[in-house]
């Protein structure tokens, strides 16, 4: 059993197959997007905000700052980051934090297949679903 964080994706089809799949195989799965609020819902004036009120935001005892905490603690009880290829920025932090910390990378190919140098930390490469199973069979 593999305890699996999800990135970021907007490919939201394809992860809520392969959450479906990798918990019938009893793993652990967490979502990134999970617990974090959208801006327009703890302000709706977000798009406005100054540097000085983002960070205020960021640093205060805000939804935004209880949303990054879970995501540390998810990411920390993890043992592999599942990131879907293209990847935003947020997903390529994500996975550089997971191969800083020794822990496994598995990285999905999907959209154009054209890989960025980000595709070289992963430590499994797949292409489709039978991929990413076999990535976490023998866990």
């Amino acid at each position: 059993m593999a305890r699996i964080l999800i990135a970021p994706t907007t490919n939201k089809s394809v992860k809520d197959k392969l959450s479906k799949l990798l918990r019938a195989e009893n793993h652990v799965v967490f979502d990134s997007n999970a617990n974090a609020p959208e801006e327009s819902h703890v302000d709706p004036t977000f798009s406005n905000w100054t540097p000085k009120e983002a960070v205020s935001s960021l640093l205060g005892d805000t939804a935004e700052k209880c949303a990054y905490a879970d995501l540390e603690r998810d990411m920390r009880l993890a043992d592999a980051c599942l990131l879907f290829f293209p990847a935003s920025q947020d997903a390529a932090i994500m996975a550089g934090w997971f191969a800083a910390h020794q822990k496994d990378v598995v990285g999905v190919v999907s959209g154009n297949g054209k890989l960025p140098t980000l595709a070289f930390m992963t430590t499994h490469l797949c292409l489709d679903v039978d991929d990413v199973a076999e990535a976490f069979s023998d866990r």
